[in-house]
Formats: structure tokens, sequence, C-alpha cells
């Protein structure tokens, strides 16, 4: 055998229960991802390091686990699903800009569409935002969340939903924009 060729060896195999969830944040990726989230990993003393992930025999990812970070709960990453197909749109008949009085007021509508083209249900969680600011001239009010949770420090919206196969869901946010008309706001 030559010395310079890797070796791997399993030093202990384990098994932990796990719950399986899809999450999407579709402002940033509309690929969906598949989440194994793992209890009871604390028995198993792990040492922080680099591991390989496998779902269903196929090698997926490579992740660091550093059990110092991990609260109750192990999340890993098991890859993009395609199976999921996720839109995300602006409603342009809803959004609106007038003038009121010294300021101008903007109205936005999103829409995201999620269908489930797979075989069986899925779990999915699906997070998006509302714009934040800093600046005490602008104003921005949520005016339907769409049945998310939110947070109004973040601006993070996230829905939890069960979809069936071939289900097609569409979530629907809107936010109100106050400002004053001589300014200029980017990125909404």
């Amino acid at each position: 055998t030559s010395a310079a060729k890797p070796t791997l060896v399993d030093i202990r195999n384990s098994e932990l229960k796990a719950v399986y969830e899809y999450a999407v944040a579709p402002k940033l990726d509309l690929d969906a991802f598949l989440l194994a989230k793992a209890t009871g990993w604390e028995d198993l003393n792990l040492l922080p390091g680099e591991a390989n992930i496998f779902f269903e025999g196929t090698f997926v990812t490579k992740t660091f686990i550093d059990p110092n970070n991990i609260k109750d709960t192990l999340s890993l990453s098991l890859g993009r699903d395609k199976r999921i197909v996720v839109k995300r749109e602006k409603q342009k008949d809803l959004t609106t800009r007038k003038v009121i009085g010294t300021r101008q007021q903007e109205s936005y509508s999103w829409e995201i569409s999620i269908r489930d083209t797979k075989s069986e249900p899925v779990k999915l969680r699906v997070e998006d935002q509302i714009p934040v600011t800093q600046n005490a001239q602008i104003e921005v009010t949520p005016t339907d969340l769409g049945s998310a949770k939110f947070d109004g420090i973040t601006g993070k919206l996230t829905w939890n939903l069960n979809l069936q196969p071939n289900e097609i869901r569409k979530l629907v946010y809107k936010f109100d924009v106050k400002y004053p008309k001589d300014r200029q706001v980017i990125g909404l």
C-alpha cells in the first residue's frame, strides 16, 4: 500500500432521530433546502470539526459542526430540492405611489407562490422580510402580513406550511413606506 494515499476509517457510527423540513427564503434564493433537525446529539460527545453529509446514500456536502454553538437541535442542510417550486413577484397592480402633503407614500404588495411537485406532503418554512429603517424620517408600516409570524425589530416574516402533493399555496404580504417627498428611498 502507498503511504501517500489517504485512508478513511469510520471511528464510530451513531443514529439520531431527526425531523425533516424544507426551508426557503425567496428574497435571497428561490430554491428550497431540506433540513434535518436532530435532537439527542448531546450524548455523542461530538468534537468541533468537519463532517461529510450523506443523504439516501449520496454525498451532499461538507459542513462544520461546532457542538459549543448548538443549542438544543442540531440542524443540517441536506441540499436543494428543485421539486419545491417557488416564485416571488411584486404585485405591480397593487404597488402605488402618492404624495400626501410634504410626504410621499409608497404601497408595496409581494406574492410568494409555492408548489409541491413531489408525490408526498412536505413541511416548509418560508421566510421573507419587510424593510427595516434606521432613519426616523422614513416610516415602514406593515398593512397585511398574510398570516405570517412577524418580528417587528428585524422585519422578518415566517410562515410554517404543510403542503400536499401538487398543492399550490400563495402568500401575500403588503407594507407602506412614508418619507419626505424631497428624498429618495432605494432598495424596496
